[in-house]
């Protein structure tokens, strides 16, 4: 559906250097990365605002790289919404059929199917000041939408909205992939969302694409340290592979490379360990044959939100662990320990991952 091929482009001190990325007919795939990363420069140049310095840009086998915006018939959906505000939202769902020639009752009519799919028929005559951050969210959706384009590019859509409404927004941007069947390139820097809608993702960084796959391949076998932060894993532990491939984990003994996915190639020496926080157990069974590893360790800190409790604990002289527990897990244990006391914990064998050492 979508090919970038060897992508160079150059603005001012920025760079983007995309070597492929493939999106196949129909998919929905999430582009995620921290702010200033270049997500928004990649969407940008897909859609035509930016011409690359190199390469090549296919949408349906025919190559667009020099061909104007306005000929992509690509749907783009900003985050600021970027509606126009003199127009009611008729006018503004109805200006790229406008432009592109039609009037009349069949513009009319696609229109009013547009804005019934949206739940927004009741505003058509209302101007986007007097809408809310979701209903102008949904005006621009349909004015992108009403074309029926290749593609539709969000661009941080649902970053703006309160939490409730962007909880609303993300089933409503299900529901338009699902019943329309349409192509979308979504880029975020927010994890939950990614997970949500993506049928594949793709990490960002400083210009260039890390890693591919769906949420969850790459949630359980990150590439780099970076990806594995990105995905929210918080444990890291200095390890060293020994000749007969052995692994020794600082402040925790040994480790069974065979309980490893993937267990590092020797002659690699030092690795990182990570697995997941709600691996960590306190207070767990000692016959839990589960966990790979159970000790002592200190607790530092602990920290509550509405669903979850999570608790920092500090293992030997250098050695931290997160560990993640449910309201019901904590509501279970003797009691809560405070910062400063020993808890006994365990390592549960699931999620645990090898990384090569530094953050690339």
């Amino acid at each position: 559906m979508l090919r970038l091929e060897d992508i160079r482009l150059r603005l001012g001190r920025f760079r983007l250097a995309i070597d492929a990325l493939h999106i196949g007919p129909g998919e929905y795939r999430v582009l995620l990365g921290p702010t200033g990363t270049g997500k928004t420069v990649l969407l940008e140049t897909i859609a035509g605002l930016h011409t690359p310095d190199r390469g090549r840009i296919l949408l349906h086998g025919r190559e667009i790289t020099t061909t104007v915006p306005e000929q992509r018939n690509l749907g783009v959906v900003y985050q600021e919404y970027a509606l126009f505000p003199h127009l009611t939202v008729f006018d503004n769902i109805a200006f790229g059929l406008r432009m592109g020639g039609e009037r009349g009752r069949e513009m009319k009519k696609k229109v009013g199917a547009m804005a019934d799919f949206l739940g927004i028929s009741r505003l058509l005559a209302r101007r986007p000041g007097n809408l809310s951050g979701g209903e102008r969210q949904r005006v621009a959706l349909a004015r992108a939408l009403v074309l029926r384009p290749h593609l539709l590019l969000l661009d941080e859509p649902l970053s703006a909205l309160d939490r409730i409404t962007r909880d609303r927004l993300r089933r409503e941007l299900q529901r338009i992939h699902r019943q329309f069947g349409i192509t979308i390139l979504h880029i975020t820097h927010d994890l939950d969302e990614a997970f949500f809608l993506a049928d594949r993702m793709a990490v960002m960084r400083n210009g260039i694409l890390l890693q591919e796959g769906t949420p969850e391949a790459i949630s359980r076998q990150p590439a780099t340290r970076f990806v594995a932060g990105l995905m929210g894993l918080k444990n890291f532990i200095p390890a060293r592979v020994a000749a007969a491939g052995a692994i020794a984990v600082q402040d925790l003994g040994h480790l069974d490379p065979g309980l490893l996915a993937s267990p590092p190639p020797y002659p690699m020496e030092d690795i990182l360990l990570t697995f997941p926080s709600w691996t960590v157990e306190l207070e767990p069974d000692p016959a839990d044959h589960a966990l790979w590893w159970q000790g002592t360790a200190r607790i530092r800190d602990v920290r509550r939100n509405d669903s979850q409790v999570e608790v920092e604990l500090a293992r030997g002289r250098s050695i931290t662990l997160h560990a993640t527990l449910s309201r019901r897990e904590a509501g279970r244990l003797s009691s809560m320990p405070g910062p400063g006391r020993e808890v006994r914990i365990g390592i549960g064998r699931e999620g645990l991952h090898w990384l090569p050492p530094g953050d690339e």
